[in-house]
């Protein structure tokens, strides 16, 4: 590597998705993401980037030439995780309003963690632990 060379770890996650109103929507009011009044523009049209920390998140319309109905379903990669405080109350409140669930709560390396399938069929996992617990093994 050049003397010079450094890069850390991701600024910007970005997803394309069928329906960028729909898909906004979801994210707002399920989720609770504050849009970043700016948004951004891509090949396509306009997307949304959400003021989310420490990375920002965005979905944007897919590229022409990509259809994202032949992509099978749920999406699992790329891999995308969400932190909150408390992951049993954001599983409550998505299973409420009817959000499908794609792996139940449970505790894991994370700490409690779940996935759920966002309405593009990505799969979005919510943890609330950024280390494992003191002696936490894998089962």
């Amino acid at each position: 590597m050049p003397k010079d060379f450094e890069l850390s770890g991701p600024a910007f996650v970005g997803l394309v998705v069928r329906d960028v109103a729909a898909s906004a929507e979801f994210y707002e009011r399920k989720l609770g993401f504050r849009r970043d009044p700016e948004g951004f523009r891509v090949p396509g049209g306009a997307g949304v980037t959400f003021l989310t920390y420490p990375i920002l998140f965005a979905i944007g319309p897919a590229p022409p030439g990509l259809d994202l109905e032949k992509i099978p379903r749920p999406i699992l990669v790329p891999a995308l995780w969400f932190k909150t405080a408390n992951s049993h109350v954001v599983h409550d409140a998505l299973v409420k309003d009817g959000v499908t669930i794609l792996r139940p709560l449970k505790t894991g390396r994370f700490g409690r963690q779940f996935t759920f399938v966002d309405p593009d069929g990505y799969a979005i996992t919510i943890y609330d632990r950024d280390a494992p617990p003191e002696g936490w093994e894998a089962d």
